[in-house]
């Protein structure tokens, strides 16, 4: 679950060409998303069509999920008609391989600016979702987790074993900036983290905040809270990622980015980072790290 804006994104101001010149694109788009957060969309979705949602919150309602349904709604935007057929990858790693060699057409979930690099001839980037200064994470554990609930500083911050993941440079520089590399583990499976923290192998993770009372985190089972009173400041954007390898690129670039812009217009992108919980109001006068 994963968490610098630097390089070239799609231009903002294309839109598509007539029907009549462009080639339309094919009827299924490959699409890459995390395994676990392709579950809770299943589960979030339960059969409506993602064109028709409205809220945002509830059941299985996270940061990632909100994104796989604005992908849906700023293609039908953009009056793109190709349903997305999503392919569930196990780890970060492994589906940006498979996007860099043009398996698929684009991730379906966002992605920081930072965690490619600044030239990447074989990727597009989106307009970005979330823009630079807009990200803050919580610091979760497990509600028996005294010691870590007790923090209420950095440098109590010091003292705990956190988990993170190399494969998300963003986040794993953020933490060792902060001082916390002596502290810090790599985790390459998002869904491992949460069983380390309730087997007492580790204290913290990060995560964006979740929606509903108490800002609770539910993974496989596992209930994580967030440690309260702070958060982690994290600079940078955050994108789809295209392929530019696959033979859609070229019509789905400037169709996502037409689409972007109007959700974000209406003020549906805001809306449903805010009832995701992303975009959280409990946490605005936290100590933020």
């Amino acid at each position: 679950m994963g968490l610098a804006a630097s390089g070239t994104v799609l231009a903002s101001n294309k839109l598509l060409a007539t029907p009549a010149a462009v080639k339309r694109p094919p009827a299924q788009l490959p699409a890459l998303v995390p395994d676990d957060v392709l579950l809770d969309y299943q589960r979030f979705l339960g059969g409506r069509p993602p064109a028709e949602v409205t809220d945002f919150g509830g059941a299985h309602a996270r940061r990632d999920v909100a994104e796989v349904v604005l992908i849906h709604q700023a293609l039908a935007q953009a009056t793109i008609a190709s349903a997305l057929d999503m392919l569930a990858r196990p780890t970060d790693a492994r589906l940006k391989l498979d996007l860099r060699a043009g398996l698929a057409a684009c991730t379906a979930t966002t992605y920081w600016r930072g965690d490619f690099a600044e030239r990447e001839p074989g990727l597009l980037f989106s307009l970005p979702l979330v823009e630079d200064g807009e990200f803050e994470a919580g610091l979760y554990t497990v509600p028996s987790n005294r010691l870590a609930l007790a923090a209420r500083s950095l440098e109590d911050l010091r003292r705990l074993r956190l988990l993170s993941n190399r494969d998300w440079p963003v986040d794993w520089q953020t933490l060792i900036q902060l001082g916390l590399q002596d502290r810090l583990q790599h985790v390459g499976n998002w869904s491992l983290m949460p069983r380390m923290l309730q087997s007492g192998r580790a204290d913290v993770l990060l995560a964006p905040f979740q929606p509903g009372e108490g800002m609770l985190l539910k993974v496989d089972g596992i209930t994580l809270v967030p440690v309260p009173g702070l958060k982690i400041s994290m600079h940078g954007t955050r994108h789809y990622v295209l392929s530019a390898k696959h033979p859609a690129s070229a019509q789905l670039a400037p169709a996502l980015d037409a689409g972007l812009q109007a959700l974000r217009r209406s003020g549906q992108l805001k809306r449903a980072y805010t009832q995701s919980g992303f975009f959280h109001p409990a946490v605005k006068d936290w100590t933020r790290l």
